[in-house]
Order: structure tokens, then sequence, then C-alpha cells
């Protein structure tokens, strides 16, 4: 018997490969200070962190992972450049939560976790809601164990320096926070510049 994996969701997973300078963690600190309520926990009133000059060399490694996605997962042949427009960052404390959520007017989405213990802290990615449906509602199966055909979520730990990318409509959240560490992750959406589809088949669309 072979069971073949069709249409996989890409979660890309890497990691910042150097320590946050002390310059770059007083921006995040002073961020900290400036925030107001969210829905489960609170987010920096700044939308734009990554456009401080303080984070110029943060911002730099972000985008190379981006471009390594775009590269390796999507394999686009268009000449296109993605680029990063919002970045904000949640702070989750124990018993905290961040609510189900997509992030709409984006292609590609990431998180970077500037502080975050692999022990007590995640990030859950769920089907989609068709999916969903069709899975739990015609017919309730009481289930041995789960596997990537019959899950109707994902969780994954997280810990300092991670970075995730992973597309805007994946609906992802965080479990209420077990831990007395402060979560901190800065969040990130990412558009394209360029000229997709081709002019032959009508698709053509200049994106500047």
């Amino acid at each position: 018997m072979i069971v073949q994996h069709l249409f996989p969701e890409p979660l890309y997973f890497s990691k910042l490969e150097r320590v946050l300078t002390k310059k770059e963690l007083k921006i995040f600190d002073e961020h900290q200070k400036k925030t107001h309520n969210n829905t489960g926990n609170t987010r920096s009133n700044d939308s734009y962190v990554l456009e401080h000059k303080a984070l110029k060399n943060l911002k730099k490694n972000l985008n190379q992972k981006i471009i390594n996605y775009f590269n390796e997962v999507i394999c686009c042949g268009n000449a296109i450049t993605p680029y990063i427009t919002q970045s904000w960052i949640n702070y989750t404390k124990e018993n905290q939560y961040h609510h189900r959520h997509t992030h709409p007017n984006s292609l590609i989405s990431g998180i970077f976790f500037i502080s975050a213990d692999k022990k007590v802290d995640s990030v859950t990615f769920y089907r989609g809601y068709a999916k969903l449906q069709d899975l739990d509602s015609r017919i309730k199966l009481e289930l041995t164990k789960y596997n990537i055909f019959n899950s109707a979520s994902c969780t994954f730990p997280v810990e300092t320096g991670n970075i995730l990318l992973f597309r805007s409509s994946l609906e992802h959240g965080v479990n209420k926070k077990k831990g007395n560490n402060i979560r901190s992750s800065l969040s990130f959406n990412i558009f394209i510049k360029g000229t997709v589809g081709n002019k032959e088949d009508l698709t053509e669309l200049i994106l500047e």
C-alpha cells in the first residue's frame, strides 16, 4: 500500500544565525513600554518596527530568509521582489494567548521570536475551514492516533531566534501561555513588487 501526500502546506522553519545586538534589544525593550491590548495579549503601538534604523541589519537578515523561501518553496519564474510591508511585536505573558487569525492584504507572513522558551512556548496552525468541515462535521469518528491527514491543527514549540514563514491565509494562533517568561515575537507581512503573469495569457499584472 502507498499513501501519497497531496498538496502539503509549507511551513518554513529557520533560525537567526547570530545573537541580537544590545542596540536591537534596546529597541525591543522600548517598544514594550508602548503597547495596547490585543485579543488575548498585547501588541506594540508601532506597526512598522523594522523600519527603525537600529534594526537595519535584522531586516536584512529576515529578507535573506524571505528570498530563500521564494526561491526554494514558491520557485517563481516571474521577475519579482518580495518585501516586508508592516511589522509589529506581540507580547504574551503567563495565562495570555493570541487569538486564531490570518493576515489579510499579504501573501506570506513571518514570525521572528525575540524571546521564547521551547519548553513552554509554541505556535499552532489550523487546517482550512472547508477541510475541517469535511473532516469533522459530516461524520464524527473517534481517532486512535493523529497524523497529517486527520489532524485539524498542529502545534510547534518555538525558541529565541526561530524564524517562521507561511502563507498569510493560513490560520494560526497561540494557546494559553504557560511559564512566567514574557514571550516576545516580531510578526511581519510580505508582498511583492514586479510583474506577475504574462501578456500571452492576458494575466500580466505590474505591481510597483
